[in-house]
C-alpha cells in the first residue's frame, strides 16, 4: 500500500505577515497518521491552511484513487503522481503550474522521479510563487508551500512518518519573497 502524507498551505501577500488580519499559520513538517482503516492500493493523509478559511487547519484521510488525487484541487491538477507495482511505487513530480509558477522550477525531471520499495519512504519538498489568473483578470500573486511524505508499507500506523528516515529526500525549495 502506498501511503501518502500531504501537507500544504498557500497564502498572499496581505496573509503572509504578522499584521495581517489573520497570520498564516506554521504548519508542522510532519504529522502522526490518524487511527483508520486501511482500505484501498492508496492511503492518504492531507493537511492544510488557506486564507479562505480563515487559516484554519484541515484534516483529512482515508484510500484515494489518482485520478480523485490529481483533481482534487478545483484551480490545477496536483504535481505528485504514482504507478503502482507489485513490489514496488514510482513515483513522478510535474510542473505544478507551467503558465502560473513565477520560480524557478527544474527543467527536466526524470519519469519516475524515484521508485519506492517495501518498507522505504520518501520526502518531497516544494515551494512557489504563482499567479491568480492568467489572462488578466488578477494578475496578483499567491505562494504556496507542500510536503509530501510517501511510505510503501503494510498499513499506516501513527508514528509511520515521525520516526522515518527518507531514503529519498528531493528539495525543490526556493526562495519566494
Amino acid at each position: 500500500m502506498l501511503i501518502l502524507q500531504h501537507i500544504w498551505s498557500r497564502w498572499t501577500k496581505e496573509s503572509r505577515g504578522a499584521n495581517a488580519l489573520w497570520p498564516r499559520p506554521r504548519l508542522e513538517e510532519v504529522y502522526a497518521l490518524p487511527a483508520l482503516p486501511a482500505e484501498g492500493e492508496v492511503w492518504r493523509h492531507e493537511i492544510h491552511a488557506v486564507p479562505e478559511e480563515d487559516f484554519a487547519v484541515e484534516q483529512k484521510a482515508g484510500p484515494v484513487v489518482q485520478e480523485e488525487w490529481r483533481h482534487s484541487r478545483p484551480w490545477r491538477a496536483t504535481p505528485l503522481g504514482w504507478h503502482l507495482h507489485k513490489d514496488r511505487a514510482d513515483i513522478r513530480l510535474s510542473n505544478p503550474s507551467e503558465y502560473r509558477l513565477r520560480t524557478k522550477w527544474p527543467a527536466f525531471l526524470p519519469s519516475p522521479l524515484f521508485t519506492l520499495r517495501s518498507g522505504e519512504t520518501a520526502r518531497i519538498d516544494w515551494n512557489g510563487r504563482l499567479r491568480m489568473s492568467l489572462f488578466g483578470s488578477n494578475r496578483s500573486l499567491y505562494w504556496e508551500q507542500h510536503i509530501y511524505w510517501l511510505a510503501l508499507a503494510e498499513a499506516p500506523h501513527p508514528r509511520l512518518f515521525l520516526d522515518a528516515k527518507p531514503r529519498k529526500h528531493i528539495d525543490l525549495r526556493t526562495e519566494i519573497y
